[in-house]
């Protein structure tokens, strides 16, 4: 008896894994991969800034194109792109600017099925080797760009003084150019004075990515896409 029942028992199993086994590869064989460091062209649904955020808000965008392998489309233009903050810093003195994290968590099918996402974005704004979205910098960044401005004052100027010499008198350049490029001199050495110790106290750029702005993400792990 203990014979046949230990039979029973292993028949039973085949039965029931027979069809398992045979819905396995069914499944295997209905999904195409989309491989690791595909990039993805989305576009933005709604608007972010670090102003208005909480970690854990949701975003959505959707993909700009057809995602194809081997000229067969796997994901259509359109599929939603879900997310989530995972955290941010705010902006703060000394001009720094907001960083933001993302997450990528799912793809919607065109049958409606949430697929997980690993992937970063890689396109179209300052991104730290942490994968943080930065707003623009921080105080020695804001010092570069006020030393531009101010040599550009200089130059601007400097031009003034030798179109306007020149209007006045023939030759008149040679006497007017000196005192606007000291004059330029002046007003440029005070501006980045000035501003750069503005820049001390001032706070930095909020990160922001608008609705309808484009961007690619990478796929950081492989995606296998059910395709019927």
């Amino acid at each position: 008896m203990r014979k046949l029942a230990s039979l029973f028992i292993f028949f039973a199993f085949i039965v029931f894994m027979l069809p398992a086994c045979a819905y396995q590869l069914k499944a295997d064989a209905y999904t195409q991969r989309i491989p690791r460091g595909t990039k993805l062209n989305l576009v933005m649904v709604e608007p972010i800034t670090t102003s208005q955020i909480q970690v854990g808000d949701m975003f959505s965008a959707r993909l700009t194109s057809d995602v194809k392998i081997s000229g067969k489309t796997i994901l259509p233009s359109g599929s939603l792109v879900r997310g989530t903050v995972e955290k941010y810093k705010p902006t703060a003195r000394l001009s720094r600017s907001a960083l933001l994290y993302l997450t990528f968590d799912h793809v919607v099918t065109p049958q409606g099925r949430q697929l997980p996402l690993s992937a970063a974005i890689c396109s179209n704004f300052e991104i730290l080797s942490d994968g943080a979205i930065s707003g623009g910098g921080n105080y020695f960044d804001e010092l570069k760009r006020n030393v531009k401005k101010s040599g550009k004052i200089i130059t601007n100027t400097t031009k003034w003084g030798i179109s306007s010499g020149e209007e006045l008198f023939s030759g008149g350049r040679f006497l007017v150019t000196p005192f606007a490029a000291i004059g330029g001199t002046i007003g440029g050495g005070a501006y980045l004075v000035g501003d750069s110790i503005i820049d001390l106290f001032r706070k930095g750029h909020d990160v922001v990515i608008d609705q309808g702005i484009v961007f690619d993400i990478i796929l950081l792990e492989p995606l296998d896409v059910p395709i019927s």
